[in-house]
């Protein structure tokens, strides 16, 4: 057993027996040289076994300021983390996993749509690239998104400008020897001949994390019920998609567990070489009889530029709360516009989202033509999604206008084979 013992002050020092470690009370011992042994050499010689108190609290102060720094440090790294997991592009990322998802959005004001490379009035992209616009032939264009390829994701298209107007797309996906997306926009007069049209487009590809929502991509086929390609399809619950055909251009949508629990609202966008009017007939939550289990119930319906009912894809999104994350809210809003007669109204409120708590309003110039007015936004960038809902009529918006009184106004004109004409429709604004 080690003995200890303590140095005698005040003359000569004996030293030590053998086995036996002395205290000191004196500073830090030297080296050979004369030099003191550092903090670190000490460690190492194991000096620590015989410290007293007092050595601790020297230690302690040494440690302390480090270890309060890297905590320090680690907690504003979090708030910086949190910073940087705003919303971008009408989405919410994940800030631990910065790239993850993929969104962005194009505006071609309609008195550009003619030009061969057609300016971009509006933009976003979440990975910080360029989006850019070519045209290809009368009504059709590639729309690139620079950084954000991937053979998946959603997107949405609406026409801009006063014209009738059809947009849809042909298809998007990575394109050749590089990192962009390529977005195939096709657009049609009325009679359904090809027209140039001003766009607004939306690409997004969702996560775990995104909030509640669910899109999926229709190829029109002869088979009755159909699985959509999971690359083109999500659901939040991670649970099953199915689309039946119920007739000519007649389609179920059911998303299982998605429940109306908070307002929803349903854009559908065409699918396929030749534009279509895809529009939402209802949704609805649904209880299978048989197995009991739960869906979100779309009706879609589809028409040629004639209004007749007519085969088609259709690329389908249902967003909440416009498909916040479950700890944050995304700038927008969405409703449902279910009075199309009356002069100025507000929107149902279960179908009535707006994230700066306040409602939106409603106000009809005449036949098809109505000013949505979102409170709260001062219109200077997002973009705009418009389907017509309950019929065979097709809708279009102009650019969102600043408002004087802090509200942002979108002009949404609607026809119905080739005249201006009432209807219902479902809107979905991203700030």
């Amino acid at each position: 057993m080690t003995r200890r013992h303590r140095r005698i002050t005040g003359g000569p020092q004996p030293s030590a027996p053998a086995g036996v470690a002395v205290l000191d009370d004196d500073p830090p011992p030297r080296t050979e040289t004369g030099r003191r042994f550092t903090l670190p050499e000490r460690i190492r010689r194991r000096e620590w076994r015989e410290w007293k108190l007092t050595d601790w609290f020297a230690v302690a102060g040494v440690i302390g300021p480090l270890v309060t720094g890297l905590v320090v440090g680690g907690a504003n790294i979090v708030q910086e983390r949190a910073a940087a997991s705003e919303p971008v592009c009408g989405t919410q990322t994940d800030a631990t996993q910065p790239g993850r998802v993929g969104s962005g959005y194009v505006l071609v004001d309609p008195d550009d749509a003619a030009e061969r490379r057609p300016a971009v009035a509006r933009s976003c992209n979440s990975r910080d690239g360029q989006n850019r616009v070519a045209r290809t032939g009368p009504g059709r264009y590639q729309v690139h998104l620079e950084r954000l390829g991937i053979d998946g994701g959603t997107v949405e298209i609406t026409p801009v400008g006063p014209a009738i107007r059809v947009c849809g797309t042909s298809g998007w996906g990575m394109a050749a020897k590089s990192a962009d997306l390529v977005v195939h926009v096709v657009c049609s007069d009325e009679h359904g001949a090809n027209r140039d049209s001003g766009f607004d487009l939306r690409f997004f590809q969702a996560t775990a994390d995104t909030g509640a929502m669910a899109y999926l991509r229709y190829e029109a086929g002869p088979e009755k019920a159909v699985l959509p390609d999971p690359n083109y399809a999500f659901n939040s619950f991670n649970t099953e998609m199915t689309v039946q055909r119920e007739g000519t251009g007649a389609y179920r949508v059911f998303v299982q567990d998605m429940q109306q629990a908070v307002p929803g609202a349903v854009k559908v966008t065409s699918y396929g070489n030749a534009p279509r009017i895809c529009n939402p007939m209802l949704w609805h939550p649904w209880q299978n009889p048989g197995n009991g289990k739960r869906f979100l119930l779309s009706e879609v319906n589809c028409f040629d530029t004639g209004g007749r009912p007519a085969d088609s894809g259709f690329v389908l999104t249902y967003a909440a709360q416009p498909a916040a994350g479950p700890h944050s809210r995304v700038a927008g809003a969405l409703l449902w516009a279910n009075d199309p007669h009356a002069a100025r109204y507000t929107p149902a409120l279960d179908y009535q989202y707006n994230s700066t708590g306040r409602a939106s309003m409603i106000r009809r110039h005449g036949p098809g033509d109505y000013v949505v007015e979102l409170s709260g936004f001062n219109g200077d960038s997002g973009h705009t999604q418009v389907s017509a809902y309950a019929g065979a009529a097709n809708c279009a918006t102009s650019q969102v206008d600043e408002g004087a009184d802090d509200t942002a106004r979108v002009r949404v004109r609607c026809w119905l084979r080739g005249l201006s004409a009432d209807t219902s429709f479902t809107l979905l604004y991203r700030a």
